[in-house]
C-alpha cells in the first residue's frame, strides 16, 4: 500500500506537470460553481464528475482505484472512470450561455469563444508523455534504417535480440522479423489479461542488455534499484555478457544488435569466444548467429 499511495502522489504531480486538461477540469468546476450549475441535469453531472475527480487526486482514494485494477496500470487509467469529455463539453456551454446573456458584441463573444477553444487545444491531453511526436518518429526512422540494412546483410527469417528501443519499434516496421521477447518485457500494463510471463533466463536477458547500455561493457553488475516486469536478478550479482549471448544463441536468437558503445576490444573477446566476428552497423554491433530456424516464441 505505501508503494501505491508514492505512486498515486507521484502520478497526479507527473500528470499535472505533462497535460493541463487536469487543471482545466478544475477551473470548469469551479466557474460552474460560480454559475450556480447551469441545469438540474448539468449539476448532476457536475457533481458526479467532482466526486470522481476528487477520488482520482486523493492519494489514499488513488491508490484503491489503482488496486482495483489489478496494479497493472500506471496512474494516468485510473482517469478514465471521469466523464471528462462530457464535464467539458457542458462547461463550454455554460460559457456560452452566459457570453449568449451578456451585452457584448458579435465579435467579442466569437473572440471569446475562440480564445476559450484555444485554451481547450493547448492544454494537451491527460498524462501526456513528455516525449514529442517528432522524437518518438525520428527514433522510429533511425530504427527502420537500422533493421533495412540488417535484412540486406542477412536476408532470410529473423529472430532478433536487441536493445529495447530497437524492440519496441521492429515488428510494427517489419512483420517477418521474430523477437526473443516483446514489449510487455518492460510495459506492465500489457500484461494486464495475460496469466503467463517469460522464464527468468529471458528476463535476465532483458536486464543484461540494458545494464550493458547503461555500462559499456560485456559483465554488469546488477544495481539494487533495478525496475524490471517479474522477478530481477539478485541485486550486487554480476551478468556475464559471454554467457548472456550464449543463452540468447540457444533460445534461437538468428541475429543479436549490441549496443555501439561497447568497445572493440569487447567485440575482440566476443570472436574470440563465441567464433563470431561482430559487424558494426550504424550504432551498433551486429552478430550473425546462422542458426537456423527460431525457437523463441512471438513477441506479443
Amino acid at each position: 500500500m505505501r508503494e501505491l499511495l508514492r505512486n498515486a502522489w507521484n502520478g497526479w504531480l507527473a500528470m499535472s506537470d505533462r497535460g493541463k486538461l487536469g487543471a482545466l477540469l478544475l477551473l470548469m468546476f469551479l466557474l460552474a460553481w460560480l454559475w450556480k450549475l447551469g441545469t438540474r441535469k448539468q449539476k448532476d453531472l457536475i457533481w458526479f464528475g467532482a466526486l470522481l475527480t476528487g477520488l482520482c487526486i486523493f492519494p489514499l482514494t488513488a491508490a484503491c482505484l489503482m488496486l482495483y485494477q489489478t496494479r497493472f496500470y500506471d496512474y494516468e487509467w485510473i482517469w478514465t472512470i471521469v466523464p471528462m469529455t462530457g464535464i467539458l463539453a457542458c462547461g463550454g456551454t455554460l460559457l456560452l450561455e452566459q457570453l449568449d446573456k451578456t451585452s457584448c458584441g458579435k465579435g467579442k463573444k466569437l473572440a471569446i469563444a475562440g480564445m476559450a477553444l484555444m485554451v481547450l487545444l493547448l492544454c494537451g491531453r491527460l498524462g501526456n508523455p513528455r516525449a514529442t511526436v517528432q522524437d518518438v518518429g525520428l527514433q522510429r526512422r533511425e530504427v527502420a534504417q537500422v533493421l533495412e540494412k540488417l535484412n540486406e546483410a542477412t536476408g532470410g527469417s529473423v529472430l532478433l535480440w536487441a536493445p529495447k528501443e530497437v524492440m519496441e519499434h521492429a515488428r510494427s516496421l517489419d512483420a517477418n522479423i521474430t523477437l526473443l521477447y516483446g514489449r510487455n518485457m518492460w510495459q506492465k500494463h500489457l500484461n494486464a489479461f495475460s496469466y503467463d510471463g517469460y522464464a527468468q533466463e529471458q528476463r535476465d536477458l532483458y536486464v543484461w542488455m540494458q545494464l550493458a547500455c547503461a555500462y559499456q561493457r560485456l559483465d554488469v553488475p546488477v544495481p539494487a534499484d533495478l525496475d524490471v516486469v517479474g522477478e530481477a536478478p539478485k541485486a550486487g550479482t554480476t551478468l556475464e555478457g559471454i554467457s548472456c549471448i550464449r543463452k540468447a544463441m540457444e533460445l534461437g536468437a538468428t541475429q543479436i544488435l549490441l549496443p555501439g558503445s561497447l568497445s572493440e576490444e569487447s567485440m575482440d573477446e566476443l570472436e574470440r569466444e563465441l567464433g563470431i566476428k561482430p559487424v558494426r552497423l550504424e550504432q551498433y554491433w551486429l552478430l550473425s548467429c546462422n542458426q537456423g530456424s527460431a525457437k523463441a516464441s512471438a513477441s506479443r
